[in-house]
């Protein structure tokens, strides 16, 4: 095997390690919270040596924040594909809570470790670096576009599209923790149905 066929290969077993310790990190957060965890908790749930994840990672603040770059990312290439689609802004609120609920619902340890970071949805990250804040910001944008033009098209309220942004950021999530505080137990129809009920009630015009 040639040097650069063995350079290949160990980028592609770090990845491999990389996907494991976040996929495993999630939990651990999502359990005890950023303060409590431990890295040795992490290795030990992962089944891998301390030394295998300072490899990957240089400590438990790098993971952490990994985390959130990975699932903002994430949701941002979401909420951007349907910020382009451009429909009538009554459907494109109603594609963001369909992605919104379905990515929650598909990832509920992330969701359960961003609810005890006690982050506020409507303000931004609390623990994340300026990369995961400029994710939120983007994200933010282009809600409050969605609802721009909603109030251009009189299908919202009349009022500030950036404060109607944050508010649907603050139902979202206020839903999102009733039901991790519910045990879960509902399921992606009924979040949605319930979102875009009281959707309904705050913005449209009547």
């Amino acid at each position: 095997m040639g040097k650069g066929a063995k350079e290949a290969a160990r980028q592609a077993r770090t990845e491999v390690y990389r996907q494991h310790v976040l996929e495993t990190a999630v939990g651990v957060f999502a359990e005890h919270g950023f303060e409590a965890t431990k890295v040795q908790d992490i290795a030990q749930r992962a089944d891998l040596s301390l030394g295998t994840i300072y490899s990957v990672f240089p400590g438990k603040q790098e993971l952490y924040e990994a985390i959130l770059a990975e699932h903002g990312q994430a949701l941002l290439a979401l909420v951007r594909d349907v910020h382009e689609r451009a429909a009538p802004a009554r459907d494109a609120l109603d594609q963001l809570i369909g992605i919104y609920i379905d990515y929650f619902v598909g990832h509920p340890d992330f969701l359960r470790m961003h609810l005890r970071s006690g982050a506020s949805w409507a303000l931004g990250p609390v623990l994340g670096t300026e990369r995961q804040r400029a994710y939120w910001q983007q994200i933010h944008t282009l809600q409050a576009d969605v609802f721009r033009r909603g109030v251009a098209e009189r299908a919202f309220l009349d009022e500030d599209p950036d404060y109607l942004a944050r508010l649907f950021s603050v139902m979202d999530q206020v839903l999102l923790a009733d039901w991790v505080a519910r045990g879960m137990r509902d399921g992606r129809d009924t979040l949605a149905a319930r979102l875009r009920a009281q959707a309904k009630r705050s913005f449209w015009r009547v």
